[in-house]
């Protein structure tokens, strides 16, 4: 945890705010806070700051914070279009959506989805909220994610949506395509990027993207697991 963030449910009054959970144990007993000391912050959607600890036990930390004047750090320009993965790939990869600073998120079904990936209990509310908060923290960051879910691969593509997602953007998808070239650096616009399940895309889906204006892009000689490949792709595409 590189931040706390808070929400207006921990605030008790003005700049005074209570913290009871694992947080509050991690601060205490791994980080070894204490009264007096200060640690970075973050209101949920807004600002990050400074709080300074007023008391601090196993299971509660009371906290003062006055100052939210730093603003969230700048946003990735990656819009990731993902074939849902198995349900601990899935949780690592919103882990990373929200310490890398995406913003949007598409999780689409495609030929190598298991469809009982579609009723793991971590596509629960809850268990994405926990997944993207716990990353935000990592990434010091105070803006949640939006994520898209779309279960049909083909209604997905010839949607309105997807057409207006295209515009102004660049497209690629993470295949070994006969066309495939090495993943560019540095991305200059917003950026579509298609990442397969871990059996890869089949070809008639390839083509589908490709005729939607997409290239084909190569990571490597190796296969990455779905979160690997999605941190490899933006590793390249966001310096």
């Amino acid at each position: 945890m590189n931040l706390l963030l808070l929400t207006e449910k921990n605030r008790l009054e003005n700049n005074i705010f209570l913290v009871e959970d694992e947080r509050a144990e991690h601060i205490k007993c791994t980080l070894h806070g204490k009264e007096g000391d200060t640690l970075k912050v973050g209101f949920l959607g807004g600002n990050r700051g400074t709080g300074t600890l007023l008391n601090v036990e196993k299971k509660k930390i009371l906290l003062e914070c006055k100052d939210f004047s730093l603003p969230p750090p700048v946003p990735s320009p990656v819009i990731p279009i993902i074939s849902l993965p198995r349900p601990q790939s899935f949780k690592k990869t919103l882990h990373f959506i929200a310490s890398s600073g995406i913003k949007k998120a598409y999780f689409i079904h495609s030929e190598g989805v298991e469809k009982s990936y579609w009723k793991s209990s971590a596509l629960e509310e809850k268990a994405i909220e926990k997944e993207l908060f716990l990353g935000l923290e990592q990434g010091c960051d105070t803006i949640m994610p939006t994520l898209v879910f779309k279960q049909s691969f083909k209604h997905f593509l010839a949607g309105e949506e997807f057409a207006a997602l295209c515009k102004n953007t660049d497209k690629l998808i993470a295949h070994p395509y006969h066309t495939a070239v090495p993943c560019p650096v540095n991305a200059r616009k917003p950026t579509l990027l298609a990442i397969g399940p871990e059996s890869g895309y089949i070809e008639s889906e390839v083509t589908s993207f490709v005729e939607k204006g997409f290239q084909a892009v190569i990571l490597g000689s190796h296969i990455l697991r779905v979160e690997f490949a999605l941190a490899a792709a933006c590793g390249r595409l966001m310096f």
